[in-house]
């Protein structure tokens, strides 16, 4: 059947974004069905609260992935976009990335030695953290920054694939009881060194050379990226604070609770979080703020869907993934399974308006502001409350200092006419 012709112009233009879009859903699918087939069997084999201690584990080593990270993943994959058919360029730009990125996984590696001999509760589980630091190894090898930039996501698809399948074989071949719970950052760590090795070989295979760059380049990207940095250490501080905070509170069986409702409520979160990834590139280039505009529209139609989906569907996907034990976290999710919507406006409105025309200190600004907004109030909540405070209500001040960060970015999005 033949296409109209304004449709198939319309194809024609946007055929990047929707081939990558493609590419970027089966990833999410991977990204979704794996944690969610997987959360039933660990949460039965290992308990609740073992469960909770590895995830705990994953919260800690999460700041030190931002360190590494170093906002790279927006700055590194924008400067590649608009530099992508110039070699040299790229040569310099990923290779000043891999240094840094090195220099930050030393570092951490450091920290976190400090942390376990001063920190009793990290030091009678060190082999556990160790362990877990497979996250700051994937984060260092696999660059993600560089397929997202030459716009290329079908190997990050492909390369993803391969990790997954190899952590779900092994995990439901060797992860037997509750002693075997340190099988499950090895396994992890085998999958992501397989998926950093053979990117690196796609990288080569493509021309690019690492070379040593000289100290005022290296210089020059961690200024171009330290906002960034910034930003997404708020953004984590926030995110991963709230799984420090639940153990603290409570204990690690709550962190399962509050980490199923997570995992269910990214379903939502991941699907459209990659239609921000897909157009990154292209409004880069375009700064189409009525392209953008259609974005926002179709992804509040959709996120709010989801959110309703979930309002009814919680009860039975709380039972089907973390069986009658798990019951507490169906209210969590409830109220958790809010933030989606406003983290994807977050995202629209950071990432393809604000960092796209230069603001990149007012996504900062944003997050650091939700962050403060979030600590606060579960100060004054706690010294109110005292042990009265309950997961429900924790969760809610997770929802609101989201709503925070949306809210900031949208009011500077129109003060500058961007949006």
């Amino acid at each position: 059947m033949k296409l109209n012709p304004k449709f198939s112009k319309i194809l024609d233009r946007n055929r990047k974004i929707i081939e990558n879009f493609s590419y970027l859903s089966v990833l999410q699918v991977l990204n979704m069905l794996i944690p969610l087939v997987i959360f039933p069997y660990l949460i039965r084999v290992l308990g609740s609260t073992t469960y909770g201690l590895v995830i705990y584990a994953q919260a800690i080593i999460g700041y030190f992935v931002v360190l590494i990270n170093f906002g790279f993943n927006i700055t590194a994959t924008k400067e590649i976009s608009i530099n992508k058919d110039n070699s040299e360029k790229l040569n310099k730009i990923i290779s000043s990335v891999f240094i840094l990125k090195g220099i930050f996984f030393i570092i951490s590696v450091v920290i976190l030695t400090a942390l376990i001999v001063f920190i009793p509760e990290l030091r009678d589980n060190k082999l556990l953290f160790y362990l877990t630091l497979w996250l700051c190894v994937y984060e260092l090898i696999f660059p993600v920054y560089y397929f997202q930039g030459i716009e290329e996501m079908k190997y990050i698809t492909i390369i993803t694939l391969i990790s997954r399948s190899i952590f779900l074989l092994l995990t439901f071949l060797l992860v037997n009881e509750t002693g075997d719970y340190l099988l499950v950052p090895i396994i992890n760590g085998t999958g992501a060194l397989i998926a950093g090795i053979v990117s690196q070989y796609i990288i080569i295979k493509k021309g690019i050379r690492y070379a040593w760059q000289p100290l005022r380049i290296l210089k020059l990207y961690i200024k171009k990226s330290y906002i960034m940095a910034l930003a997404y250490a708020s953004n984590t501080l926030k995110t991963n604070l709230n799984i420090v905070i639940v153990k603290f509170l409570f204990s690690y069986k709550e962190v399962a609770y509050f980490d199923l409702a997570l995992k269910i409520s990214r379903i939502g979160m991941s699907f459209l979080e990659l239609i921000s990834i897909s157009i990154f590139p292209k409004m880069s280039r375009d700064k189409n703020k009525f392209f953008l505009r259609k974005i926002i529209y179709i992804c509040i139609a959709l996120s709010f869907g989801f959110v309703l989906a979930v309002q009814f569907l919680a009860p039975l996907l709380v039972s089907i993934l973390g069986g009658e034990d798990m019951t507490e976290a169906i209210f969590i999710l409830k109220v958790v399974v809010f933030f989606v919507p406003l983290e994807i406006l977050s995202g629209l409105f950071g990432r393809n308006c604000l960092i796209i025309h230069g603001y990149d200190k007012d996504v900062l600004y944003s997050m650091a502001l939700s962050s403060l907004v979030y600590i606060l109030t579960i100060i004054i909540v706690y010294f109110s409350l005292g042990n009265q405070i309950s997961l429900f209500l924790l969760s809610l001040i997770f929802v609101f200092s989201f709503m925070v960060d949306a809210l900031y970015r949208y009011i500077m999005c129109r003060k500058y006419n961007i949006l």
